[in-house]
């Protein structure tokens, strides 16, 4: 005669078949390595994804392969930034926001150094092409420069905006390079011949940081909130600088990203309870549709995301819990799955295909997450 399944066993098993169907297993965040490192200043990812670079506080680069494995490392003092190419045949290192150090570095796959240039002013802004094949830095003194990775010789093409070049971003095709500047406050997209296609100009004082998203269709950008002005302002233009829709948003500290096809667009920020400054704070994620009109949100006290990625469909949200968590919230504002790391998260960057989030966690490791 059979043996009997004990009731208990029954409803683990039942529970377990609940969880996958409902993908609350954690199958689609999935650790792909972790390595212990010291504490960084930034992170980088190469478009590729199949590159990893740190800078930590002492000013050495780190460059790591798709496997963890340490390629190279190198110092360079008051580095705080680094960019990696496509398939990571070149890395830019240079140090943000110092008047006194204003020089770029460019190396070599196998550590030698390209070359260095001085940029004559602080730098403020940085990006590396989709295809590797260009590099373009904004500085204080309102020049643009535009960089071959692979020159035989220092060169480079050069010009002037109206403002401090705070924010760059190429075009999905490699081919425009969309500018936000301040004072003079504008967002303005060049050919790589330095011809000017389209300004869309803003009230002064503006800084919007710029992400174009992976189709090429639309250009987010976002306004900060502060804590004493507590409105953050976010915009959607498609890429000839027509404006899409424009949303206030009670809060700062925002983070927002464009979906891979432009159908969404999420940003998570803090507000306070109240207008009194000693009340206590709570987060939320908000998402938005293509057309600007606000389709769910999470978070309050008792939950606090902040946004990480939008996953490569669009479909989901990755956010960190503000602990050692990440969470993928679906489209209809339910928690799908949870990946819990082993420290308090720190600092993260997600791939251009929000594929891979690289994560730097309170308990000294480096983890590299896959996002199916």
């Amino acid at each position: 005669m059979p043996k009997r399944i004990p009731c208990v066993a029954i409803a683990a098993i039942i529970l377990l078949l609940f969880a996958g169907i409902n993908g609350a297993v954690g199958d689609d965040l999935h650790l792909i390595w972790k390595r212990p490192i010291k504490p960084p200043v930034s992170l980088t990812i190469a478009p590729g994804g199949n590159y990893f670079g740190t800078v930590d506080t002492e000013g050495n680069v780190r460059f790591y392969n798709k496997n963890a494995r340490l390629i190279w490392q190198k110092k360079i003092e008051g580095a705080t930034d680094a960019l990696i190419a496509q398939n990571g045949s070149s890395l830019l290192v240079y140090t943000k926001l110092d008047p006194t150090r204003t020089t770029v570095h460019y190396f070599r796959l196998n550590n030698n150094l390209y070359w260095r240039h001085d940029v004559s002013g602080s730098i403020w802004s940085a990006a590396v092409s989709p295809n590797g094949d260009y590099v373009a830095v904004g500085t204080g003194k309102c020049y643009l420069y535009l960089y071959p990775p692979y020159p035989i010789r220092p060169r480079w093409r050069r010009w002037r905006l109206e403002g401090i070049v705070h924010s760059l971003t190429f075009t999905p095709d490699s081919q425009r390079i969309v500018a936000g500047t301040w004072q003079k406050s504008a967002i303005a997209c060049y050919d790589l011949k330095s011809k000017l296609l389209w300004r869309y100009g803003h009230y002064n004082d503006r800084q919007y940081d710029l992400q174009v998203s992976a189709d090429g269709n639309t250009i987010l950008g976002v306004q900060p909130g502060s804590q004493h002005r507590p409105v953050t302002e976010v915009c959607l233009w498609n890429t000839q600088g027509r404006l899409l829709w424009r949303q206030k948003v009670e809060g700062f500290e925002p983070f927002a990203r464009v979906s891979p096809r432009s159908q969404y667009v999420a940003i998570s920020f803090a507000k306070y309870l109240s207008r009194s400054r000693s009340h206590m704070l709570e987060r939320k994620i908000k998402v938005y549709s293509a057309k600007g009109n606000l389709l769910w949100e999470k978070g309050g006290l008792f939950f606090s995301p902040r946004l990480v990625a939008i996953s490569p469909t669009g479909s989901s949200v990755i956010a960190s819990d503000g602990k050692s968590s990440l969470y993928n919230i679906q489209s209809d504002g339910k928690i799908r799955s949870k990946l819990t790391l082993g420290g308090v998260i720190r600092t993260c960057i997600p791939s251009n295909d929000c594929r891979q989030i690289l994560i730097y966690c309170g308990d000294g490791w480096l983890y590299l997450v896959g996002v199916r």
